[in-house]
């Protein structure tokens, strides 16, 4: 980027002198005008607002020193000067100093001590236009983001924001970067997508709005689509090209409505917002834009409850075959079922907090599976569906694995326990389910566990613990037969007194009669 010089000298050989002694290019200047008097020179000054002035002194009509003091006085942008003369006046140089000249130089001009102060110009002049860029980017932002929370008026949006972000011409879009698969410093992604769009001269910045989760908002405006005749699609392709070849992994771009007017970039986010819960039903490489989502739609519900504890029971049997099934069928429901990217997220959490449960409640350490605290993080950095199938994949043959060594090195314990709870809550209303579901088992294999553990079928087990109960209560009480079967958990009393008879080889008053 060269930055504009200014000649102004009565002599036009020492103008044309300066131009051709002095390399501009490698100084990083250009020579944009020239002047023979200071009066054109404040005037094309005052029109043009160059980079750098340099003059002489010495001038008809305006001497360089008025010259400097009238341009200081204008209410734009001032240019650096440079004082060229002949003159060695001390009076010269201390209004030169006075004004803020950036140096002052005797003639005969030597080439060296010239490129040299314009170098140290240029390094100054880049350091005031980053400094403005910074300054009004941060405005810019600021107002931006007061805009799409709905933070301005129509009175602000007009004085602000248009001045801020300069000539917003029609077309232009809010769109969502999204970087997959890998953690992307913010700062490092911002830079990279303003050198994709605006390349290594950077004299614009876009506007920038952070969604967190390597995700990144920005506004599209007209001027940045020019080259792509207006086309918001073929720009996002662009973008999401460049960038998946730099940072070398998949990225993602949505794309919000189109609008005519800074008014509208509102809208243009809330429906870029909208095309992101697309995210799972696209092709990760696609440009997914509100344009062509809008007349869909996405579900914000969950899968069967029936669904969940299918998996479980496959998860707690180790049935690796199974399990891959189920989880391929639940994604491909996510896609039938068009779900959004936060059911999405929703239904893989709840495998994960049952899976977690389940350890819990056989005395586990659910730390101890290796896949846990990527799954528990899986949604903080986006990734594409393929790499979240492989993780949730992973994490479910781990927690089976773990939860089948689990049962081998604990079952003991459990059964136990769960013999102990029905010692204690016989009159209760148990089945094997009930108890399975209470102790987070599978109940196929709790009444496998049950019957090797003591030799009987867990029902019967129930049975044999009222029954008990009934003859204590048979001999140290005088309640009435349906009061004793509804004390030790029968709900019928005829019912009662058959099992007791099939047990006992007697009726219950036969039993009380006998003592």
């Amino acid at each position: 980027m060269a930055y504009k010089v200014f000649l102004v000298d009565d002599d036009r050989y020492v103008r044309k002198g300066l131009i051709n002694l002095i390399d501009w290019k490698s100084c990083g200047f250009e020579v944009c005008a020239e002047a023979d008097n200071g009066e054109d020179a404040l005037e094309y000054i005052r029109e043009n607002t160059p980079d750098l002035v340099i003059t002489d002194i010495k001038m008809p009509v305006v001497d360089g020193l008025t010259l400097i003091k009238s341009a200081l006085e204008l209410n734009h942008s001032v240019p650096d000067f440079i004082i060229i003369t002949g003159y060695s006046d001390f009076k010269y140089a201390q209004k030169a100093v006075k004004y803020g000249v950036h140096d002052f130089i005797l003639k005969p001009v030597d080439k060296g001590e010239i490129e040299e102060t314009l170098k140290k110009v240029a390094k100054g002049q880049a350091g005031k236009l980053k400094l403005k860029q910074n300054r009004e980017q941060t405005l810019a932002e600021a107002v931006f983001n007061e805009l799409i929370t709905g933070g301005l008026d129509q009175d602000q949006l007009d004085a602000s924001m248009l001045n801020l972000t300069g000539n917003l011409t029609k077309g232009m879009a809010y769109i969502i970067i999204e970087i997959n698969n890998i953690v992307v410093n913010t700062i490092k992604s911002r830079e990279i997508i303003n050198k994709v769009i605006y390349g290594e001269e950077l004299r614009s910045t876009a506007l920038f709005r952070e969604h967190g989760n390597n995700r990144i908002g920005m506004l599209v405006k007209g001027e940045d689509l020019r080259r792509f005749r207006g086309d918001i699609h073929a720009f996002s392709e662009n973008l999401q090209d460049q960038l998946s070849a730099c940072l070398k992994t998949a990225v993602t771009i949505y794309v919000g409505k189109v609008v005519d007017h800074a008014s509208g970039i509102k809208e243009s986010y809330d429906t870029a917002m909208k095309a992101l819960q697309f995210k799972f039903l696209e092709k990760s490489d696609k440009i997914i834009t509100y344009e062509d989502t809008g007349k869909s739609s996405v579900n914000y519900i969950e899968l069967d409850q029936s669904f969940y504890q299918l998996l479980m029971e496959q998860i707690e049997e180790n049935n690796t075959d199974e399990i891959n099934k189920t989880a391929q069928i639940m994604f491909e429901q996510f896609e039938s079922k068009a779900f959004a990217k936060d059911a999405v997220r929703t239904s893989i959490n709840r495998v994960i907090h049952e899976v977690v449960r389940t350890v819990r409640s056989m005395e586990g350490d659910e730390k101890k599976l290796a896949s846990l605290q990527m799954m528990l993080n899986w949604d903080n950095f986006p990734r594409t569906l393929s790499e979240i199938k492989k993780m949730f994949a992973a994490f479910l043959l781990e927690a089976a694995a773990m939860l089948n060594q689990m049962n081998k090195e604990y079952g003991a314990v459990n059964i136990r326990r769960i013999k102990k709870y029905v010692d204690t809550n016989y009159q209760s209303d148990l089945t094997l389910k009930t108890i399975a579901n209470k102790f987070f088992l599978n109940p196929v294999y709790l009444g496998q566990l049950f019957k090797k553990t003591y030799g009987m079928y867990f029902k019967d087990y129930i049975l044999q613990v009222r029954i008990s109960e009934a003859k204590k209560k048979l001999r140290q009480t005088d309640m009435r037969i349906f009061q004793v079967a509804e004390s030790v958990g029968f709900s019928n009393a005829d019912y009662f007194v058959t099992q007791f008879e099939k047990a006992t080889g007697m009726t219950p008053t036969q039993y009380r009669k006998k003592l």
